[in-house]
C-alpha cells in the first residue's frame, strides 16, 4: 500500500513539473498579417535586374554611432501589400507575449547581404526597379555597474576589542551588449542605376 502512494505521488510530482517547464518556457505568440501572401507576384518583384543599391547603416545611441560588424547580416525584401501589413503589425506586437513575423514561404524571399567593413557599408546587386526594404540588426554597448565586495571596516574601542565591522564595496564597471533592429524604405526608380541610401 505504502509503495502504491508513492508510486501515484511520484506520478504527481512529474506531471507537475512537466506542467510548470511547459508554461514557464512558452516562448511568444507568433502574429502572422491576416491578408494572403502572393508569391506569384513576389516572384517577379525579386527577378534579376541591372540596378543596384548601395549604402551605409547605423544605430546611434547613447550619443554614439554604432555599426554593423564586418561580416554580420543585412536583409533586403521587396516591399508588397503582404510585407507592409507585415510592418504594421510588428509596431503593434513586438515584446515577449506577441511578435509579428512573416510567413515562411515569404521570408524565403529576400537577398541577403553582408556589411563589407566596421563602419556599416553594405551593398546589393541585381535589383529590378521597384520599391524595397532594408533591415538589420546593430548591437550597442551598456554600461552597468556592480558594487563589489573589496574588504571589511573593523572598529576597536580602547581596549583592542573589536566592537563593529562593515563591508567595504567598490564599484565595477561592465557593458552589456544589446541589438537593436534598424530599417528603412529604399526605392530604385531606374533600371542600371546604383540607389545610395542611408539606414538609421
Amino acid at each position: 500500500m505504502i509503495k502504491q502512494i508513492a508510486k501515484a505521488l511520484s506520478i504527481i510530482i512529474l506531471i507537475c513539473t512537466y506542467t510548470f517547464t511547459t508554461y514557464g518556457q512558452k516562448g511568444p505568440e507568433w502574429i502572422l498579417p491576416d491578408i494572403p501572401f502572393n508569391e506569384t507576384e513576389t516572384a517577379q518583384l525579386m527577378e534579376k535586374g541591372t540596378s543596384s543599391i548601395k549604402g551605409t547603416a547605423s544605430l546611434k545611441k547613447q550619443g554614439k554611432d554604432n555599426f554593423g560588424v564586418k561580416g554580420s547580416q543585412i536583409l533586403l525584401f521587396p516591399v508588397t501589400p503582404y510585407f507592409s501589413a507585415f510592418l504594421e503589425l510588428q509596431k503593434k506586437y513586438n515584446n515577449r507575449k506577441k511578435q509579428a513575423t512573416l510567413g515562411p514561404v515569404a521570408f524565403t524571399y529576400r537577398l541577403e547581404g553582408r556589411y563589407t567593413d566596421d563602419i556599416g557599408s553594405f551593398e546589393f546587386n541585381g535589383l529590378k526597379p521597384g520599391k524595397y526594404y532594408i533591415v538589420s540588426w546593430i548591437a550597442f554597448a551598456k554600461q552597468k555597474t556592480v558594487a563589489v565586495q573589496t574588504g571589511t571596516s573593523t572598529t576597536y574601542n580602547v581596549y583592542g576589542n573589536a566592537l563593529a565591522s562593515s563591508a567595504i564595496y567598490e564599484d565595477r564597471y561592465y557593458d552589456v551588449f544589446i541589438e537593436n533592429q534598424i530599417g528603412g524604405f529604399v526605392e530604385i526608380k531606374e533600371a542600371g542605376k546604383t540607389t545610395v541610401v542611408t539606414i538609421n
